[in-house]
């Protein structure tokens, strides 16, 4: 083959992976999954279940060897990977280089059952197509765009030709965590999936009170305060201010590296954080280091300057032994998160005490409420399933009703009034007494009626009960 052709599509079976991941660490075989395909355990959230597959996103708690062999991860966030331990035989993971890596060096899962993918290159896994696309959350983090094949005749296609061997697929995407740019609308797989079936959207900020600004905004604040006080502190009280940066694990490293470069500064972090460092290629970068005493910018865990959730609640008496451990006379400290954000006030939020403040900064790695709306705009879907809030792991109406709202016009409803029509066509009608002689006139009150304004409306019922969604967001995978 030249250099000029593209590379063959990889082609995988994830039983066959597995059973191979078996082998090599001396463990018993095990049989596929059954067919046809079996319901899955109850506990499993529909949102974390890819339709008419096997294909578990984000979901490892509930594992289940005899229904699935087959899990994506889409960025390494515990509460993502929750149910991963280094004894894990479950199944295949699917996942990308760098979360591949951090799989095997951080929490020690055998290396066997990790599978890489590669960026914007599709894969075929059992049966389905498979690309993953940057979902600008964390180093690593993906998107997932999938290719279900499924029977022509099932969708209501009627091939006129008759050609049998026409395939055709549904289109799922699920973001994992997410934050949208505006350079995804050129990413050209992305554009592949303008109508798909369902999108399984990260709506952690889900709510018109969460506009916060961009990134850059946000990186330009810590940056203007780091500069602006330590410009106030030179010469002798030079070593006297601490400035303390809350991160997680994995995360919010566009921050650290923008304040080392504009700053001239170099970040602490302690042993931990270096190692998840070195795995991102990043040890070697002359921004980090391990002693303290070099700078005065210091990386700190999530909830040293305070607890975020529901609301902040400052730690000054946290920041006091910091201080004193560390020898500095003031602290300021950086709680970069969307979740300290509030429309009507402040955009960057301060609380003082004595020789302490703490700066709320609204800087997210998740799309705020507009940037949903955008993404979900330009993709239209037909329907659009929640992958976080309170009640997403159940399907409850009244949650399902409120997300409607945020979305309403966005989504393809006629699509959606269609997929009903045609089912109806092929089931609902179908439905009658064999004892009673058929009447090709009354017949046609099966059918159901299409309201002025477009709603379909079941018959006889169409005063009282509209069937479908105006806006297309099911909790439920069907």
């Amino acid at each position: 083959m030249s250099s000029s052709e593209p590379p063959e599509t990889l082609s995988l079976t994830s039983s066959v992976l597995y059973n191979t991941a078996l082998s090599s660490l001396s463990l018993p075989p095990q049989s596929p999954p059954s067919h046809p395909l079996t319901p899955p355990l109850s506990s499993l959230p529909h949102s974390k279940l890819i339709p008419k597959t096997r294909f578990i996103v984000d979901g490892f708690k509930h594992s289940d060897s005899n229904f699935s062999v087959s899990y994506f991860l889409s960025h390494f966030h515990s509460d993502h990977y929750t149910g991963l331990t280094p004894q894990w035989s479950k199944g295949i993971i699917y996942c990308s280089s760098i979360t591949a890596r951090l799989l095997h060096q951080i929490l020690k899962i055998p290396q066997p059952f990790i599978f890489l993918l590669p960026l914007s290159q599709p894969v075929f896994i059992d049966g389905s197509e498979v690309s993953l696309i940057n979902a600008n959350h964390c180093p690593g983090a993906v998107q997932f765009l999938f290719k279900v094949p499924v029977d022509s005749k099932s969708k209501g296609n009627d091939d006129s030709e008759g050609n049998n061997n026409v395939i055709k697929f549904e289109k799922y995407l699920h973001t994992g965590d997410f934050r949208y740019c505006h350079e995804m609308k050129n990413e050209t797989m992305l554009s592949e999936f303008v109508g798909a079936d369902a999108v399984f959207l990260d709506t952690t900020y889900c709510h018109p009170k969460f506009l916060f600004p961009s990134q850059e905004e946000s990186i330009d604040h810590i940056v203007g305060v780091i500069q602006k006080i330590s410009g106030e502190n030179e010469g002798e009280n030079a070593k006297n201010v601490l400035f303390l940066v809350a991160t997680y694990v994995i995360g919010k490293e566009k921050i650290l590296m923008e304040i080392s470069r504009r700053c001239k500064k170099k970040i602490h972090v302690d042993s931990r954080k270096m190692s998840v460092l070195s795995v991102l290629g990043l040890e070697e970068s002359g921004v980090f280091t391990v002693d303290e005493s070099k700078t005065d910018v210091h990386v700190v865990g999530w909830n040293v300057l305070g607890e975020t959730w529901p609301y902040f609640r400052p730690n000054f008496l946290k920041m006091k032994e910091v201080m004193s451990e560390r020898g500095y006379s003031k602290v300021v400290g950086f709680v970069p998160t969307g979740w300290t954000y509030e429309v009507k006030r402040n955009k960057f939020a301060v609380r003082t005490m004595d020789s302490f403040e703490i700066h709320l900064v609204p800087y997210s790695e998740h799309s705020n409420y507009n940037e949903l709306r955008e993404y979900v705009k330009f993709l239209k879907p037909k329907r659009v399933i929640p992958t976080v809030g309170l009640d997403v792991e159940k399907i409850d109406s009244k949650h399902a009703d409120t997300m409607q709202k945020h979305f309403a016009g966005l989504v393809d409803e006629m699509a959606i009034k269609q997929e009903f029509l045609m089912g109806f066509l092929r089931h609902g009608a179908q439905v009658v007494d064999p004892k009673v002689e058929k009447d090709p006139v009354s017949a046609l009150d099966n059918f159901p009626v299409l309201e002025d304004d477009g709603t379909l409306c079941a018959p006889n019922c169409c005063n009282d009960v509209e069937v479908g969604s105006d806006t297309g967001i099911f909790i439920s995978s069907t």
